[in-house]
């Protein structure tokens, strides 16, 4: 019964398991640590890996806050207040 490694693909990142006799480790796959995935008689579960997204390029404008920058924080505010005319709820009972 053949033995298992733990070997991480170059160009992937993934992490898997292949016959430790398989001609492509130490040329497109990577030993991963022995002490952490000794040999194994059935292959593991692989670990894919994911690249993380950059952060997306924040703006640095002027550091003074102005009136431009408030106006439309209040303009929203204004919007989303409710006329006294108009009930709180639209199914409201008395």
């Amino acid at each position: 019964m053949p033995y298992f490694v733990r070997v991480k693909d170059k160009s992937t990142g993934h992490q898997f398991d292949v016959p430790e006799t398989d001609p492509r480790i130490g040329k497109i796959f990577t030993l991963v640590n022995s002490d952490r995935y000794p040999r194994a008689r059935n292959p593991r579960p692989p670990k894919h890996h994911v690249p993380a997204r950059p952060a997306p390029a924040v703006e640095q404008g002027p550091s003074e806050t102005t009136e431009v920058e408030d106006a439309p924080a209040k303009a929203t505010a204004e919007a989303h207040a409710i006329p006294e005319s108009m009930p709180a709820r639209a199914n409201s009972r008395k």
